[in-house]
């Protein structure tokens, strides 16, 4: 065997090795990095999506989103409401969801209205209600582009993201319940409407499909 082709032989040698190392580097590194690797739709108990738009009129307000239900044992613990909406221009109703008696919440998030040159902050379109009585079936309303005034905010579209946990003070807690989002205003024989078209997406703990 001649010089050039001993090279020859130790270059391949040294190559195979140097990749043999790396691949073994790699899968350590891997191994390592394991716990670091999200977990997909940890606790999910039921998903539940929802739409709902003005029908009943004329104008082009909608909300479209989903409902994610985390828990054990079929006890639903957190829920997170994902929903994108529009509202019309002329539309001075918006959006409202409805929180049932027995959940808190935790977290709103809005980016109603996107890109819209002029615009207050998100946070000047969205507000949070609770019921006059003590016994009603709703514990909170979220209202987002709606005017008690009666006059249009502009329209626009955006995402809201609303997080609920279980309220252990309530008195009514159910865990067989709704929450309702409604959309959209009126006018009929000069008595104006909020909340003309709705969808009841239920939370139920025998049912978990």
């Amino acid at each position: 065997m001649n010089n050039k082709s001993g090279y020859a032989i130790l270059s391949v040698i040294v190559v195979l090795v140097i990749i043999s190392v790396a691949v073994i580097y790699s899968g350590i590194l891997s191994g390592n990095n394991s716990g670091d690797n999200p977990v997909e739709n940890k606790d999910i108990i039921q998903i539940r999506g929802f739409s709902v738009n003005t029908d009943s009129t004329e104008l082009t307000t909608s909300a479209k989103g989903t409902l994610f239900i985390k828990g054990s044992e079929g006890i639903p613990e957190n829920i997170q409401i994902v929903a994108g909406i529009e509202i019309d221009p002329e539309d001075w109703g918006g959006v409202a969801f409805y929180i049932p008696d027995g959940w808190h919440i935790s977290d709103i998030t809005s980016s109603f209205p996107e890109n819209k040159t002029g615009a207050m902050p998100p946070e000047y379109y969205v507000a949070t209600w609770t019921p006059a009585e003590y016994e009603s079936e709703w514990s909170a309303m979220i209202e987002v582009g709606r005017d008690h005034t009666f006059m249009p905010v502009g329209g626009g579209t955006g995402t809201v993201l609303i997080d609920l946990v279980p309220d252990k003070n309530a008195v009514n807690m159910s865990w067989n319940s709704n929450i309702s989002v409604v959309v959209g205003s009126d006018e009929k024989n000069g008595v104006r409407i909020c909340g003309t078209d709705s969808i009841g997406i239920p939370i139920s703990v025998m049912d978990n499909k």
